[in-house]
């Protein structure tokens, strides 16, 4: 053993001759002198390797170099070899404990009595890939946003790189050696979410690495109720739901003008729970404006306007106290060639004064006739009920026989008329076949009329047998109506 500083002194000196004497070309006849073949063996970290290097005649001396680093010398026995690497007596090259720097061309120069040789080896140590990404953990962009994510990874075999964003493989993405990268646009809130890098080569478990997306956007409000029914001294609320990232500021206005708070009108802000984990970063704020007792002057347009640092979007809301838009129940009874008999529903926190009914006749596949397009409006006085649910029916007559027809109906109390109804068809019958149209075929609830419906139902404080009249006839009807005011007249007699 020598000192460590005579050591390094030797190797220096060496490695300029080592350099000038090694013949890289291991051309055929220096093939030809070798009883051992060149040879990359491809292993695992803490292996021990074992690399010939033997001639067909006696050998002088013989020296090991890895890529441009020297090893052994058997000429200067002094000069220890790196830890870990043995030479043999036949000229072999022995390296044990594998490490990931022992990767390379291994390079065995023998010299003989008149011949000198070069034979190279290599040697690939295996070993599981590891990988980060750039940008990494949170990162925080609005909608139209373009970013890339760079993806490092290290392992032998070279790894192979995949992209998954919330689980799901992405195809494209362009590369450059270990160093590959996927550009991001962000068009919608759904790209919200974990973007991951992959590296596989076959060595143990793939690594996995990523950065944590937070699509930003303008607060985005919805309306439980477009419109608010109400009357002159009840208690109302306008609920506006808003979605925001970051979180929105929101302010009231009636008709562009601020609302201001105090007894009469006030403010609250519920939290609620997102719909998924992932967008946890996301607000969601229930926004109520209460007005504890409604004036004339409190209805009208309200908006509900929100704002954050990416932008501001409203909504309106009508507080009114028009009635609710009709709608056509349908009615089992049966119907002759030339009448038909309608039946809707409405409420109104005000009594209602009337009715406008619109119908006409409408083209249909068994009439070549001209059919005349023209709406008739018809006005029918609103009958007496208990409580805000009005349930009419009407009679058509002198209809065309075997014809398709549509109508719709709107209601009018004190404070003005509803919005129209849903329009649907009904047909006459008659001797000529007819598509199945009818007010019960062709009646078709959306979500809306079904929220409506369960209004009704929710907001009703008396029903009586007047109110349940959607699958009687009109004469019974009217016989029900009839008998509650005289029960009601006779109550009031009763008592005076």
């Amino acid at each position: 053993m020598c000192p460590m500083n005579l050591c390094l002194i030797s190797l220096l000196l060496i490695l300029p001759l080592v350099r000038g004497e090694l013949n890289f070309n291991n051309d055929l006849e220096n093939h030809q002198k070798f009883k051992s073949v060149p040879t990359t063996i491809k292993t695992y970290e803490n292996d021990t390797v074992l690399l010939p290097c033997q001639l067909d005649t006696p050998f002088h001396y013989v020296r090991w170099h890895r890529d441009d680093v020297p090893l052994v010398d058997s000429r200067h026995p002094e000069i220890p070899p790196p830890e870990r690497v043995v030479l043999w007596s036949n000229g072999s090259l022995q390296v044990s404990n594998l490490k990931s720097e022992d990767t390379g061309d291994y390079y065995c120069e023998i010299m003989s009595n008149s011949n000198h040789a070069v034979q190279v080896h290599a040697i690939e140590v295996q070993y599981e890939p590891s990988v980060v990404t750039e940008p990494s953990g949170v990162l925080e962009l609005p909608i139209g946003a373009t970013f890339e994510v760079v993806c490092m990874a290290t392992g032998v075999p070279q790894p192979a790189i995949s992209w998954r964003l919330n689980g799901n493989t992405l195809d494209q993405y362009s590369n450059a050696g270990n160093r590959q990268s996927h550009i991001f646009e962000i068009k919608s809130r759904s790209m919200a979410g974990l973007i991951e890098c992959l590296a596989a080569n076959g060595v143990g478990q793939p690594a996995v690495a990523g950065v944590q997306l937070r699509v930003l956007f303008a607060p985005e409000p919805t309306l439980s109720h477009p419109v608010v029914y109400t009357k002159v001294g009840d208690r109302a609320q306008l609920e506006c739901i808003v979605e925001a990232a970051p979180a929105a500021t929101l302010q009231w206005f009636h008709y562009g003008v601020p609302v201001q708070m105090g007894p009469h009108i006030n403010s609250q802000e519920t939290e609620m729970a997102g719909s998924h984990a992932l967008d946890s970063y996301v607000s969601l704020v229930k926004h109520v404006l209460t007005i504890k007792k409604v004036r004339d002057a409190d209805m009208g347009q309200y908006e509900c306007r929100a704002s954050n640092s990416i932008g501001f979007r409203s909504a309106t809301v009508e507080l009114t106290g028009r009635p609710m838009p009709c709608v056509f129940k349908i009615n089992p009874g049966t119907q002759s060639s030339t009448s038909h008999v309608l039946v809707w529903q409405t409420e109104s926190m005000l009594p209602i004064m009337e009715f406008k009914l619109r119908f006409r006749q409408i083209p249909s596949a068994n009439i070549t006739r001209p059919v005349k397009t023209n709406w008739t409006e018809l006005t029918i006085p609103a009958q007496v009920t208990i409580g805000p649910i009005y349930i009419t029916s009407y009679t058509l007559h002198g209809l065309q026989p075997a014809s398709l027809f549509e109508v719709s109906v709107l209601a009018r109390n004190s404070f003005g008329w509803s919005d129209n109804s849903k329009t649907v068809r009904f047909a006459t019958g008659g001797e000529v076949e007819l598509p199945n149209y009818s007010t019960e075929s062709e009646l078709q609830y959306d979500a809306t009329e079904e929220i409506f419906e369960n209004e009704i139902t929710q907001r009703s404080h008396i029903f009586t047998a007047s109110m349940t009249h959607n699958r009687a006839t009109n004469c019974v009807y009217s016989t029900l109506v009839y008998l509650t005011i005289f029960m009601q007249i006779c109550l009031a007699m009763r008592y005076t």
